[in-house]
């Protein structure tokens, strides 16, 4: 497993590299996982407050315990709980806006009946890709593009998206921990997998944390799994990949679809 985590550019936006944390969910050791963490993130006076992990995965509803306890529940050797837990120290701010919002629809919600906006947020939290743009305009053009394009040939699909990904500006940043799973332990399907396109239009300065976590908060009543389009998955890890490698060598600016 730790061959397969290594030296990945599709990794390089975590806040951690995945092969530092795989021995402690080899061994479920929750104050090993603690202690990395903490010694590789110190905490953020200005931030929330990290999440105790806690491998007892059985005990209580999965988003009640982070809400009410601080407590991410994981699962031993499981690949997917490592990534949620990297998204949840990449993305504090967004995963914590997730997890409110899936608190107050399960307050209003009849048991066993899920409506559209913890679809939505399911499908950001599993497999949501940020792609902030210059201007919500650009956005609009560029869900509009993505959606002509998945009507088309699809031989001409991964140069037409990275055409209009490149035209838009985009900043890519993989937010979904299921999406790096599929990446590591199941690359072949990469071509059948879409990733859900959350496209934001942001100032250079906004960091993909944040962008994210403010539309949540000032859309949350009305999300909708409609509102955004799926991307393929292996095109958008090729684009990420790619520009994690020129971004390494130049040491310049954020990540960017190159023409």
């Amino acid at each position: 497993m730790l061959t397969l985590l290594a030296d990945r550019g599709e990794f390089a936006g975590l806040a951690v590299p995945p092969q530092v944390l795989w021995p402690a969910f080899e061994s479920g050791s929750a104050a090993s996982l603690d202690a990395i963490l903490s010694d590789l993130l110190p905490q953020n006076p200005s931030g929330p407050p990290p999440l105790r992990v806690d491998f007892a995965v059985g005990r209580g509803n999965y988003e009640v315990r982070i809400f009410t306890e601080g407590v991410l529940p994981v699962r031993k050797n499981s690949l997917h709980d490592l990534f949620n837990v990297l998204a949840w120290r990449t993305f504090p701010h967004s995963k914590r806006a997730i997890n409110r919002i899936h608190m107050e629809a399960m307050a209003t919600e009849l048991p066993g009946k899920r409506g559209p906006r913890r679809d939505f947020l399911t499908l950001v939290d599993e497999a949501g890709v940020i792609v902030l743009v210059d201007d919500q305009s650009a956005a609009f053009w560029l869900a509009g593009e993505i959606r002509r394009i998945r009507q088309g040939d699809p031989h001409a699909y991964p140069g037409e998206i990275k055409r209009v990904l490149s035209a838009a500006n985009a900043r890519l940043s993989i937010f979904g921990h299921a999406l790096f799973e599929s990446l590591v332990l199941r690359p072949e399907t990469l071509l059948k997998v879409g990733a859900f396109a959350v496209l934001l239009g942001a100032s250079q300065e906004d960091s993909p944390d944040a962008r994210l976590a403010e539309y949540l908060a000032s859309n949350s009543a009305g999300l909708h799994p409609s509102h955004f389009p799926s991307l393929r998955l292996d095109v958008i890890f090729d684009a990420v990949g790619m520009q994690a490698e020129k971004q390494a060598v130049s040491d310049v600016g954020p990540i960017e679809i190159s023409k």
